[in-house]
């Protein structure tokens, strides 16, 4: 803390003393200064909280995702400090709710009034901690934590190359200082955000879509597909779509679907589109995986774009 930063505590340790004051000195108990002391509160209050929203905004909440050191470590600090900036509003305008309800009942200024309200956001804070406690812990612990996902992640569909290609492109190799080290996470990140949410059941899933919706600036995504995976974005999104159908094959999922009802669920806008990215992929059509299905494994599907 700098000494021009004790400014700040100028006016509350004033309230301070005046409130322990007036117990001894009734002058000060007049209505005129307890009028003064309410205005003042309410712009103490709000100009502050303004002021925190502003640099929160300015210096983290605005922050591009370029800048960050882990995207995971950034979200969750984002998250908590929007978190208790929305804490710290309801305890200030229940301290404000307060202090009017004690100026019409020609009370001192004591802010005591509805103080059962303070409970509330400490059991959301306490939940909160439950949740996430890596926020107790710093980033080291959550890296710990990314590193050991990371590890678990399975790369053996082949879609994803680790060793970098020649970069040409001056932009590119601009971007690839920053991206290397982020490469394992990245993918991670895409990798479990298709595992858990199926995003290419939706056929107009765009990239800019994807990128979005997995916190990744469109130009990391770019450089990603273009120097870490073997095929395109369409031909990506044709994989785990076929991917998705084989699993929900294998769940039984045929026993109220049709082909075509499947091929359809999975995102593909035909049957046709459909059968051309089975056969592509798994060197079998759709009905012949099904005859010989009884007789195998789930099929583990290696990607033989031509």
């Amino acid at each position: 803390m700098h000494k021009k930063d004790l400014i700040h505590f100028i006016y509350p340790v004033m309230n301070l003393v005046l409130n322990l004051v007036q117990k001894y000195v009734p002058i000060l108990e007049n209505e005129f200064i307890e009028d003064i002391r309410f205005i003042s509160l309410i712009v103490f209050f709000l100009f502050y909280l303004m002021l925190s929203f502003n640099v929160l905004y300015k210096n983290l909440w605005n922050e591009s995702l370029k800048k960050s050191i882990a995207i995971a470590h950034y979200l969750l600090i984002r998250n908590w400090t929007v978190f208790m900036f929305v804490i710290a509003t309801f305890l200030v305008f229940r301290v404000l709710f307060s202090l009017y309800s004690e100026k019409l009942l020609d009370e001192l200024f004591r802010a005591h009034n509805y103080s059962v309200l303070v409970i509330m956001p400490w059991l959301l804070l306490y939940g909160k901690i439950l949740i996430n406690p890596e926020i107790l812990h710093g980033y080291p612990k959550l890296k710990k934590r990314l590193i050991k996902i990371e590890n678990n992640i399975n790369f053996t569909d082949h879609v994803w190359v680790f060793d970098l290609k020649d970069i040409s492109n001056p932009q590119d190799k601009i971007l690839s200082d920053s991206i290397e080290e982020r490469v394992v996470p990245y993918i991670t990140e895409i990798e479990n955000f298709v595992e858990k949410e199926n995003p290419f059941r939706t056929p107009k899933f765009s990239f800019a879509d994807f990128a979005r919706a997995i916190h990744i600036p469109t130009s990391h995504m770019y450089y990603i597909f273009k120097y870490h995976a073997i095929v395109t974005f369409s031909e990506y999104i044709n994989y785990c779509r076929i991917k998705d159908a084989l699993k929900l094959i294998n769940d039984g999922d045929l026993n109220t679907l049709t082909l075509e009802g499947l091929a359809s669920k999975v995102g593909f806008s035909s049957y046709n589109s459909f059968l051309t990215a089975f056969k592509e992929q798994t060197n079998q059509s759709p009905k012949d995986y099904l005859s010989s299905r009884s007789n195998m494994a789930p099929l583990n599907i290696n990607l033989a774009f031509k």
